[in-house]
């Protein structure tokens, strides 16, 4: 299935899923007659049963191109990998169990929104899961070179050793491209995850490299891929490498600005947000910071502290669970937390109750 099909059919899944379970639990509300036939409007009923057979079909012709691929794999699955395929699994059991209760067993009837809920549930996660990579595919999919971008791609694949009476033009063509993107979703994906093959950007001679090397590793399962898919998929990678560097550039810029916010925090001593301090903006402050992540009751749980001991919970904050405390904001949130849970307060167990406060 190309990624376009894919992508398609994901988002009217998730889309159908949805509405059926709210469409099921909106008709739930209306009574029963004597005789266990519900009361709610015909014309809905079978809007959901047109929506949830809808929501069905895209099921089995997902889990038809899904679960032969999960066989092929040769190595362990990605953890992502695995949770996909036990949110899939789990829909059809969901499924299988409430058509079951409707044609056979109609007085457990009370739970089927309970199960309504677990189809929900799967459908989101699985979503979450499949349409971001999707829909990234999906837009590298459709590249379009042009003037100065098309001439970079064709001069690094000019350079590389293919095999003589290549044609470069073929490669970097519209037709070329979309060749090498289906290979990469394809073939690539059967032993990595998109995910791992498109985590950094590589120069043109380092992709071929790795495609040449993938391309000589032996294939259990699956259509392994040929000397002729080696050139578009190499063409392809190159081609997208500026927008995989983009996105490199993004996330180094962001480890680095979280780098530097854990050294302010870090740096924050007793004399911490000593000018224009503000306690009832303070408070305010770290309550909105907090709470982003977890209750107030778990700062309390920490115990008292002075401003080195505040400042070094607020520093793992930082670093290890991403908190979005700026550089200014640190220090009074840091005096805060000094004034208003002193050392000597609280919990007697500071060190059981830190580890609590930094990991929530």
């Amino acid at each position: 299935m190309g990624t376009t099909m894919s992508m398609i059919l994901g988002l009217a899944f998730v889309v159908l899923g949805i509405a059926a379970v709210m469409l099921q639990a909106w008709l739930w509300g209306f009574p029963m007659t004597d005789d266990h036939q519900s009361t709610a409007p015909r014309l809905w009923t079978n809007i959901h049963r047109v929506i949830g057979l809808s929501f069905v079909v895209i099921y089995v012709i997902m889990m038809y191109f899904m679960l032969p691929r999960l066989w092929m794999y040769q190595v362990e699955l990605p953890a992502r990998t695995v949770v996909h395929a036990v949110a899939a699994i789990m829909i059809g059991v969901f499924l299988l169990t409430k058509v079951a209760i409707i044609r056979l067993f109609p007085h457990f009837g009370g739970a089927l929104p309970k199960l309504g809920f677990g189809l929900l549930s799967c459908t989101v996660i699985l979503g979450t899961l499949s349409l971001p990579y999707s829909l990234r595919a999906h837009g590298l999919g459709g590249v379009n070179l042009s003037g100065e971008k098309l001439e970079r791609v064709r001069a690094i694949v000019a350079e590389l050793p293919f095999e003589e009476g290549t044609d470069v033009d073929a490669l970097t063509s519209q037709s070329g491209l979309e060749h090498g993107q289906s290979v990469l979703t394809h073939k690539c994906t059967l032993c990595h995850d998109l995910r791992t093959i498109l985590a950094k950007p590589r120069t043109g001679a380092s992709w071929y490299k790795v495609v040449v090397r993938m391309a000589e590793k032996p294939i259990i399962m699956g259509e392994p891929m040929t000397a002729e898919d080696i050139g578009p998929v190499t063409a392809y990678l190159v081609a997208i490498t500026p927008d995989l560097q983009q996105s490199f550039k993004r996330k180094v810029e962001e480890q680095k600005e979280k780098a530097k916010r854990v050294a302010e925090v870090a740096k924050v001593g007793d004399d911490a947000a000593a000018d224009d301090y503000d306690a009832a903006a303070a408070e305010k402050l770290t309550h909105e910071l907090c709470t982003q992540c977890h209750e107030m009751d778990e700062v309390a749980a920490h115990g008292g502290d002075d401003r080195a001991g505040w400042a070094e919970v607020v520093r793992r904050m930082v670093e290890e669970e991403d908190a979005e405390v700026s550089e200014a904001e640190a220090p009074i949130v840091v005096r805060w937390l000094a004034e208003t849970y002193p050392k000597g307060s609280g919990s007697d167990s500071d060190s059981d109750s830190d580890d609590a406060a930094a990991g929530s």
